[in-house]
């Protein structure tokens, strides 16, 4: 029989609002959530969750690196290094992300960041996110990287990635989009509108093709300059806000997106919005410069954007826990939006919703306790197992 665990005493947020109930956990999954004043057997264990919220652990799919890895450097430790450690940040799953790799080298990084995705312990490396190759804008990647979608580079990225490529951005107007489109979709790949210069009206016949969200809401997106005729014009935001099943993920660190963005974004309904990173290597640590590639040089700086030396955005430091607290104090987003903005959402994204991104019976315990004071992470829980523990951290 396998362990039973009741976590009495908290308010767990549930998809549908916050209830003062109690969450059981079997096997590593939740069985239930019950009234407090409900016995249990003496078989379950009981973990007091008095004075904390009961949170779904949070999911970060656009994730460059994290503490001292960068994940496009695919050394054999470096996604489990991330993985034993997010934890402390509330992250229970992650895509970690690489940016336009040479293309001699880019089917050796798949191959070797997919090993490390394996070894992998505590938040789970849930599959890679390849941001490009294939960019209209390159933004902070390197220009030289960029290549054209085809299927043939479908394939390769398909095969080299041995069935962990959970999502790709691609600037969709691009020549050979559709059917690397097409092709990713029917491998089950998520698919993600950036880096792009379409043209604002295009964009519902791109999103016909199967794109499912777009990463990092706001950032390398052009705006049409004004005609001087007093109409708004309609730019590629716009476009993208209109499409209404269309996720929208977005940085929430104040800085690529202005706080008053983010409270635009959360007056939406609470399935169009999910909280990304795109963390940087030191992301969690204190700053410092590094050499994102090959003679361009980044500082990083805590729960800020990391910059170039000309100040050009080059992702971020934020953590997803610091995302989280952001977008309820600058966008004003509940603790029911804030779950779905950094758990469901991001599970529904990547198709797996059925399994985890909120609290509910049969997905996987995937949880965070958090202080209902501040929202800090005091514990958290990854398949019923704690991997992180606040005082235990403090008393190491």
């Amino acid at each position: 029989m396998g362990v039973k665990q009741k976590w009495a005493g908290g308010l767990v947020v549930t998809p549908a609002g916050i209830l003062r109930h109690d969450l059981l956990v079997e096997d590593g999954r939740i069985v239930g959530l019950v009234a407090p004043e409900m016995a249990t057997g003496a078989d379950w264990q009981v973990h007091d969750a008095s004075g904390k919220l009961l949170f779904p652990g949070m999911i970060d799919l656009l994730q460059h690196g994290f503490d001292i890895n960068l994940y496009a450097d695919a050394t054999p430790d470096g996604v489990a290094d991330s993985a034993a450690k997010l934890p402390a940040r509330g992250v229970t799953a992650f895509l970690p992300s690489i940016g336009c790799q040479p293309p001699g080298e880019f089917s050796s990084v798949l191959s070797r960041l997919s090993e490390a995705c394996g070894r992998a312990e505590g938040a789970r490396a849930l599959g890679i996110h390849s941001e490009g190759p294939c960019f209209n804008s390159p933004g902070a990647h390197n220009p030289q990287n960029l290549q054209l979608p085809s299927v043939e580079l479908a394939e390769m990225m398909l095969d080299k990635a041995e069935g962990r490529l959970a999502a790709v951005t691609i600037a969709p107007e691009l020549p050979g989009a559709e059917p690397f489109i097409r092709r990713m979709k029917a491998a089950g790949v998520s698919i993600h509108f950036g880096h792009s210069q379409a043209a604002p009206d295009d964009v519902s016949r791109y999103v016909s093709w199967g794109i499912d969200a777009v990463t990092h809401m706001y950032d390398v997106m052009r705006t049409m300059p004004p005609d001087n005729s007093g109409v708004h014009v309609f730019s590629l935001p716009d476009a993208l806000l209109a499409e209404r099943h269309l996720a929208l993920g977005v940085v929430a660190d104040g800085i690529h997106a202005h706080p008053k963005l983010l409270r635009i974004l959360a007056q939406l309904p609470v399935d169009r919005v999910f909280l990304e990173t795109d963390s940087m290597k030191y992301a969690g640590l204190p700053g410092t410069e590094f050499e994102f590639y090959p003679g361009y040089f980044v500082t990083s700086a805590p729960g800020q954007a990391v910059r170039d030396r000309n100040g050009g955005l080059c992702g971020s430091s934020l953590t997803s826990d610091e995302a989280m607290r952001n977008y309820v104090s600058m966008a004003g987003a509940d603790l029911v939006q804030a779950a779905h903005a950094a758990s469901l959402v991001p599970a529904r994204v990547i198709g797996r919703e059925a399994d985890m991104g909120s609290i509910e019976a049969g997905k996987l315990a995937d949880f965070v306790l958090l202080d209902a004071a501040d929202l800090s992470v005091v514990e958290t829980i990854v398949g019923g197992k704690s991997y992180f523990r606040r005082d235990h951290a403090k008393a190491a």
